[in-house]
């Protein structure tokens, strides 16, 4: 649901000459600091690199003048941005904190660089309930009143699995300290009557006869319009709804959908 209606604000954003790019963390890759702004990054080069030659040479100039001759850090993580500035001289080596300390910095200021009036830059971070410190902290960075001029950045995480002293938490304390630019949006479960639309919409018939139906997908989802969706996918996939095109209407026998969805399960439809 989060990360659906979090699309959503991709078309305006488009419209208005913006850029829009985002990153998912991973509960089981957060041993890499930094990996999910770099993810998010590569596929901006990405659409920087469809822009005309005229474009790309002033790009190339803005993103020198903020990081200067370290470059080639950069481009060890983003290869795609070599195609834009070209071959950079190596920099001295660092290690340990002082290198993460370094590269930090220099993402910062990469991503301000694309940070514009005429661009605005939204980046849309996904599960940030299993985000990496070092992300955590570049976030906290970008949002001082400085740093976070045309600058939008979305997260989304599942409430249900943080609690106050959790590091995603205090983070946005942190952040609620430094600016009042902060909103939280709590994405409930539909409602029965909402089900009762969504399944109604989609069989293309009148509420009423879907009632059964309705009520059943309701009460195996939970209004998480995820396992709904799912739900409903496979009842197609197993053809226990069918389009009756001779008589224009879609058609299941409940008792039989009844015992599909028990024997089945909600949770291995989603696996």
């Amino acid at each position: 649901g989060k990360t659906a209606v979090v699309n959503e604000v991709h078309k305006p954003i488009v419209r208005q000459r913006g850029y829009f790019i985002k990153g998912k963390f991973d509960q089981f890759n957060r041993n890499i600091p930094l990996s999910v702004f770099v993810q998010a990054l590569r596929d901006l080069m990405g659409q920087l690199l469809s822009e005309s030659h005229a474009q790309l040479q002033q790009w190339k100039h803005k993103i020198l003048g903020a990081i200067g001759a370290n470059g080639q850090i950069i481009i060890e993580v983003i290869p795609e941005l070599e195609i834009i500035i070209g071959q950079q001289p190596p920099v001295p080596k660092l290690s340990g904190s002082a290198a993460q300390h370094r590269f930090t910095l220099l993402l910062k200021k990469f991503i301000q660089v694309f940070t514009t009036k005429d661009h605005p830059l939204v980046i849309f971070l996904d599960d940030l309930q299993w985000a990496d410190s070092a992300s955590l902290g570049l976030m906290e960075q970008m949002m001082d009143a400085a740093s976070s001029t045309y600058l939008l950045i979305i997260g989304a995480y599942r409430d249900n699995e943080v609690f106050p002293a959790h590091p995603l938490m205090l983070t946005l304390d942190a952040i609620r300290e430094i600016t009042s630019s902060i909103n939280t949006i709590t994405l409930a479960p539909l409602s029965k009557i909402n089900i009762d639309h969504l399944v109604a919409d989609t069989l293309d018939c009148d509420e009423i006869v879907i009632q059964p139906l309705a009520e059943l997908v309701y009460q195996q989802a939970k209004g998480n319009p995820f396992f709904t969706t799912q739900l409903l996918s496979g009842l197609y996939e197993e053809k226990l709804i069918n389009f009756d095109s001779a008589l224009g209407f879609w058609e299941c026998d409940i008792a039989l959908v009844q015992r599909w969805v028990l024997s089945v399960g909600i949770v291995a439809l989603v696996e």
